[in-house]
């Protein structure tokens, strides 16, 4: 009796898994639909302000590969191009879309980070530049987490 029980136990059991299972994996694929929808809707209302940022980061991140690959190669002339690259770009005017003195603030940080960036190169202080891009990438990424959660949360 009690092992009849535990096989029927074992068999629900195994029942209850599995749909659970099956309905994770639809709710899943229904959360990408949702997201890509979202995502191709953000498109469809990119404003000419929204595209021009976007060749700005687009430009910034490439930028940044360049230099990443200058620090692993040792090149030090492909670090302070990068870090040139990255400061032209980070002082032209279409940067400085959003007028928010924290934003202001961020960027202003940035490139005081890629002029110690750029120095460094210069001076061929690998140690120095590597320093340099790690408090850049940190930059970016405290950015990147306030324009996204204050920023675009106050529209």
């Amino acid at each position: 009796m009690v092992r009849r029980y535990g096989a029927l136990v074992a068999i629900v059991g195994g029942v209850l898994v599995a749909a659970w299972s099956i309905h994770a994996s639809a709710t899943r694929a229904d959360d990408d639909k949702k997201a890509a929808q979202k995502d191709e809707d953000a498109e469809k209302k990119a404003t000419p302000k929204k595209i021009a940022m976007k060749m700005f980061m687009r430009k910034k991140l490439e930028s940044s590969q360049s230099v990443l690959e200058g620090l692993a190669v040792e090149d030090f002339e492909l670090i302070a191009k990068g870090a040139r690259q990255l400061k032209t770009t980070s002082a032209a005017a279409e940067f400085m879309v959003v007028h928010d003195p924290m934003y202001a603030q961020h960027a202003d940080e940035f490139r005081r980070i890629v002029d110690k960036m750029e120095k460094a190169a210069k001076e061929k202080r690998l140690d120095g530049a590597t320093l340099a891009y790690v408090d850049m990438t940190l930059s970016c990424v405290e950015c990147h987490k306030y324009v996204r959660n204050v920023l675009i949360a106050r529209q």
